[in-house]
């Protein structure tokens, strides 16, 4: 599931309920909401809140570098009931870092806003949730529709009408969903390429995440789809149960408001229940699995066991693992010009464990040709690995033991190795 909503503002009056007439919502207003400026900038929705991004662009010479007066002159000379803006808000994997949430934010700037050169502001804002303290990022972007077409305007023209007969003499031209060819399926066509820009960037740096299910962790894949439960109930069959939502009252409510406290109390309770289930329903297959893998390595661990037998499930397991370190540390850093650095340490262990009577030849090459093909993909430059492993394998072939070429880098170059992070049987 993810979260995606497009939302317009336009210049006009409302009637408040004493019948005095106000301005509604403004550009200027949202452009300060988002970057947390102005009088929004002691505003937190959370104690924790920070911003992690802020970026304008596509202005106009007379906002050049002064985004809020763009806002403001959009407010100022727009026609009545015109769009002064559109708000995209999106909510950005917590699995991503804050380097790759911005690289994902600049890739919304490209597809939203630069490739129709509008002008726009953004923001990251990021905070812990309410109910689990889990971090809750996402990106608002507005933009303005009216496009940049090299026409230095003044503030005053450059929101008056379009003249397509004469461009020069009227204002930008405003690239509607109508006009773009969207129409009404403008938000179901953002929808998409967010879902897309989501899973492109979770591909590259986060493909796999860890969710515990009924107390057991499982590895299951990093990925985004549909909007809601019962889309995503008919798309893949599964009953995944809606989510009760807090009211503003209740989920900033304090001890001190007993009844208030109390229904909060509940609702985190009731809340967390349904998330468990809905994990469990959603990832049943992996659990599943997990659950007969265990079963299987009990039960082989039962079948004839000697200190032998148990010294070579036990190699093949941690072999396993460091694969799997392998690669995550890879993944990490997917532009690194020195691949053997980041993993020098998991490597030698490798090798180590393959010099042990535990393998024989064949199962050395084999160990060693599963470990290239885990890590192919992993790295830009991955010829360095590639050669090394090539040399291992002439080692196998010529009956000598395993050793890599290149010297042992010093523990302080050595970023992976993580005694927190040692594989342990168990026993």
């Amino acid at each position: 599931m993810f979260y995606c909503n497009l939302e317009h503002t336009a210049k006009k009056a409302i009637k408040t309920r004493s019948g005095k007439i106000k301005d509604g919502a403004t550009a200027k207003n949202r452009f300060h909401y988002i970057t947390r400026t102005s009088h929004f900038k002691s505003y937190k929705e959370s104690v924790s809140e920070h911003i992690e991004f802020v970026k304008s662009g596509n202005l106009p010479s007379f906002a050049e570098g002064k985004p809020a007066e763009f806002w403001q002159a959009a407010d100022v000379f727009e026609r009545s009931n015109g769009r002064t803006c559109s708000s995209l808000v999106v909510a950005l994997p917590k699995e991503l870092n804050q380097a790759q949430r911005i690289e994902l934010a600049e890739a919304f700037i490209t597809e939203f806003a630069d490739r129709y050169r509008f002008p726009f502001s953004c923001a990251i804002h990021n905070h812990a949730g309410l109910i689990a303290g889990i971090e809750q990022p996402h990106l608002h972007l507005m933009y303005s529709e009216r496009h940049m077409d090299g026409i230095d305007r003044s503030a005053e023209q450059f929101f008056k009408r379009y003249n397509p007969k004469d461009p020069q003499k009227g204002g930008a031209q405003k690239l509607t969903a109508d006009v773009l060819g969207m129409g009404k399926a403008q938000l179901q066509l953002y929808r998409q390429k967010t879902e897309e820009l989501i899973n492109d960037s979770l591909m590259r740096y986060a493909p796999m995440k860890q969710v515990e299910i009924r107390g057991i962790q499982i590895e299951v894949p990093s990925r985004v789809s549909c909007l809601s439960h019962r889309d995503y109930n008919k798309k893949y069959g599964t009953q995944l149960q809606d989510v009760p939502v807090m009211n503003k009252a209740v989920r900033f409510a304090c001890e001190n408001e007993p009844e208030l406290w109390a229904k909060q109390q509940h609702m985190i309770e009731e809340i967390q229940r349904i998330r468990a289930e809905n994990r469990y329903e959603q990832y049943r297959s992996f659990y599943e699995a997990e659950l007969k893998n265990r079963k299987e390595i009990e039960e082989l661990s039962k079948q004839a066991e000697t200190p032998r037998t148990r010294q070579q499930w036990y190699a093949r397991e941690k072999l396993l693992f460091l694969q799997q370190n392998m690669l995550q540390t890879l993944l990490k850093d997917p532009q690194t010009t020195e691949p053997m650095t980041l993993i020098q340490h998991d490597l030698q262990r490798y090798i180590d464990l393959l010099n042990t009577e535990s393998f024989d030849r064949l199962e050395k090459l084999e160990y060693l040709r599963d470990l290239g093909q885990n890590l192919k993909g992993s790295v830009l430059q991955i010829a360095p690995i590639d050669e090394e492993l090539e040399f291992m394998q002439r080692q196998v072939i010529e009956r000598v033991s395993l050793k890599m070429r290149e010297k042992a880098v010093t523990s302080e170059k050595v970023r992976n190795h993580d005694q927190d992070n040692d594989f342990s049987p168990g026993f």
